[in-house]
């Protein structure tokens, strides 16, 4: 029997004892009341025994049994001591004065039920040595019982008392082996079925065992399942990136506007990427830009106008940290540098686009989801690369396209692209009906520049007239062309032919002021100057070239250092000054 079931029987067995003494208690006072004893002694005696035994029980033998733990032995001893005590107390009531029958019977059965407790608590199946103990018990017992009784008999009838204290021990024995015996087909049961509870319960350990390893599998599986799927999430917006960023590289191979390709790939990201907004910045004198460059594209006006604001700053941020690696700006809202606080964001890095290792924009990527970087910058450092590389490109075309257009010394548009663009200006200019002036120039005496101070000191006074040329054409929105060796062209379109006159004027009296040092030399030229203007001096645009060659050669032939205009000129009146 397990200490268990021991401690948890204790409870109920600590209310049947004390129903079993205060029977007996009852027992002894209707034996006093009824007067079937006259002996008060008798009566205190087993008035007081039963609530010896109660709080006995209560205080001492059912509390150390309640503070057992389930391993700790049962203290064995200590109830076969208990058991005998209170046998001997039950008894000895018989030493003092004759006990009522009926009071008898109570305490025998009182002893009956505490000796088998006794059994029940100890479960020490010994068949011999319990019958013995309990035969000796109930025996000494029923002696001290009937000890008063004996004066009552004489001879050999006195044995006679001794027939139902036999009795009572036989019933006993029996009872007790037929316990004994109950038990012990029980504990075999009891074992069998632990036996079986056992390898049931290892077959249960093992089933969890395999039901772990199938829910480890199967997690694995929902791992692999899930790192699958986002593997196939990811390759899905991979392909979508490299088909975005081919379709970009296939419009910048298809287009020399850097500009326009900047905006390319500003609105491919925003389109791919659902960003918040997207801008560049490119610095000035790039890709022959005189101002900085800057595009953005934004869901909303207030996060364009945040992010237009602040991208220089960006960008100057960027070039002085050095660095060519992404500058993360915010992090899921938590904010790197004070920048773009206003445009409620919550994720910003800038990317820095350089070429030689020099840094000469940015792109700036601005978004409201958290984690929006989660896969990565690559992308967006891929599409600054292949912008880079495509600027490059451009820019290299746009150079050989300009060499090709301009000449080489005085860096002024030449003949041969004179001779393209001029033809498209005339059919412009005939649909929109404008004004077009052409004036001509030729350094005079330039041949004496060269035979007096050299062939490179001729250079440098061509290039300083350009110079005057290029700049007057560029304040007056116009064309500087280099027409010849020492002539050159200034075509305004819009420009009539008064306004066109004090334009000549100016640049005329320039060049002869501006004096050309060379080699210690110090040298001034002059310039003729011939100038016709489609429907102020013609009405052919055909004829207007070749009409300001003819002013200009009268200038020459009619003392030089002089501004003809078309139509105010004959062979008999002096040059126009």
């Amino acid at each position: 029997m397990s200490t268990e079931f021991k401690i948890d029987s204790s409870n109920r067995l600590l209310v049947y004892n004390r129903a079993v003494y205060a029977f007996m208690l009852l027992s002894a006072l209707h034996s006093r009341i009824s007067e079937l004893t006259d002996n008060d002694f008798l009566m205190y005696y087993y008035t007081v025994i039963p609530i010896f035994l109660i709080i006995f029980d209560r205080f001492v033998f059912f509390r150390r049994i309640k503070k057992l733990e389930s391993q700790d032995e049962f203290p064995y001893t200590f109830m076969r001591v208990r058991t005998y005590i209170y046998i001997f107390l039950l008894s000895a009531g018989g030493i003092i004065d004759i006990i009522p029958a009926s009071l008898i019977v109570c305490i025998f059965l009182c002893i009956v039920y505490i000796i088998f407790q006794d059994i029940l608590f100890c479960d020490r199946f010994d068949s011999f040595n319990s019958c013995l103990s309990i035969s000796v018990s109930l025996l000494i017992s029923g002696i001290l019982i009937f000890f008063k009784y004996r004066s009552l008999v004489n001879g050999i009838w006195k044995f006679g008392l001794l027939a139902p204290l036999m009795v009572v021990i036989i019933v006993c024995d029996v009872l007790y082996l037929i316990y004994s015996r109950s038990v012990r087909s029980l504990n075999e049961r009891y074992k069998e079925l632990l036996f079986k509870n056992e390898d049931t319960i290892r077959e249960n350990e093992k089933l969890i065992a395999f039901k772990d390893k199938v829910e480890k599998v199967n997690s694995e599986i929902n791992y692999q399942r899930i790192s699958l799927a986002r593997a196939n999430d990811d390759l899905a917006e991979s392909n979508n990136e490299s088909r975005s960023l081919i379709g970009v590289m296939k419009f910048f191979s298809s287009s020399f506007d850097i500009e326009k390709n900047a905006e390319v790939m500003v609105d491919n990201i925003m389109k791919l990427k659902n960003a918040r907004a997207v801008g560049m910045y490119i610095s000035d004198n790039i890709y022959m830009n005189g101002e900085p460059f800057i595009y953005v594209n934004a869901v909303d006006d207030a996060t364009d106008r945040v992010l237009r604001s602040e991208l220089m700053d960006i960008y100057n941020l960027v070039v002085e940290t050095g660095s060519f690696d992404p500058l993360p700006i915010c992090l899921n809202r938590e904010f790197k540098y004070p920048l773009l606080s206003g445009a409620g964001i919550c994720n910003a890095a800038a990317f820095p686009a350089y070429e030689n290792e020099k840094i000469y924009g940015v792109m700036v990527v601005i978004s409201g989801k958290y984690d929006f970087f989660i896969n990565g910058y690559a992308f967006y450092e891929t599409s600054v690369m292949d912008f880079t590389s495509a600027l490059i490109s451009d820019r290299l075309y746009l150079k050989t396209e300009e060499m090709a257009k301009k000449d080489g010394l005085t860096k002024i548009y030449n003949r041969i692209y004179f001779n393209q663009f001029y033809r498209e200006l005339k059919e412009d200019v005939l649909k929109s009906g404008d004004r077009l002036t052409v004036a001509m120039m030729d350094i005079d005496h330039f041949k004496n520049v060269n035979d007096t101070y050299g062939h490179l000191a001729g250079d440098e006074v061509i290039k300083m007239v350009a110079s005057i040329d290029s700049k007057y054409a560029a304040k007056h929105q116009g064309t500087a062309v280099r027409f010849g060796g020492e002539e050159f062209l200034l075509i305004l379109r819009g420009v009539g032919i008064d306004e066109a006159h004090q334009i000549l004027k100016e640049m005329h009296d320039e060049i002869k002021s501006t004096v050309v040092e060379f080699e210690d030399q110090k040298i001034q030229v002059n310039t003729s100057m011939g100038v016709a203007s489609y429907k102020d001096t013609c009405d052919n645009i055909e004829n207007l070239l070749d009409l300001a060659d003819k002013a200009m050669y009268f200038s020459k032939t009619h003392g030089r250092g002089m501004i003809v205009i078309d139509g105010q000129y004959n062979e008999d009146e002096p040059a126009v000054k």
